[in-house]
């Protein structure tokens, strides 16, 4: 099983990744939205690492990072936790044009993923960046540069807006 510093390594990988696809290749949303996904992943695991804890499926890592869930000695905080559960909707939305919204699943139609969309996943993925950097200090990780209309400069702290 893969260990902290290896989830690290590959989290590193995915931001430098994300940030070498928003500069060079335009109108890639879906694929962007999705790195942000699997960068959260990382960090996740990297967090469930520390307590020796190896999960395959999503639902188990949900369970493990609940803050609701009393016995949990692995849960995230409210904050944290909704940014990681709003990624991965964002990602299912990229992947299989799908909406999440109140639990419901739309199948009548295709829902794209926008530059909105982006915002809101690099966003999310910002708050977990901080919040991981101060759980663990030792970590530190190169602030990105990311282009979107929708995203204000300064409004992020761990990623730079082009």
């Amino acid at each position: 099983m893969a260990l902290f510093d290896d989830h690290i390594i590959q989290a590193k990988k995915n931001l430098a990744f994300l940030e070498n696809i928003n500069s060079n290749i335009e109108d890639c949303c879906d694929w962007q939205v999705t790195i942000c996904f699997y960068c959260a992943v990382h960090l996740a695991n990297a967090h469930l690492a520390k307590s020796e804890l190896h999960y395959r499926r999503h639902n188990d890592v949900n369970h493990a990072l609940n803050p609701e869930v009393a016995l949990s000695t692995t849960k995230w905080s409210l904050e944290e936790f909704k940014s990681y559960i709003k990624l991965f909707q964002l990602s299912r939305r990229a992947r299989y044009l799908v909406s999440e919204s109140e639990g419901v699943i739309d199948q009548g139609r295709a829902f794209l993923t926008y530059d909105k969309h982006l915002a809101r996943a690099v966003r999310h993925l910002d708050v977990l960046l901080v919040l991981f950097c101060r759980r663990y200090p030792e970590v530190t990780f190169k602030k990105i540069s990311i282009k979107c209309i929708e995203l204000k400069k300064n409004e992020l702290k761990a990623i730079f807006i082009a």
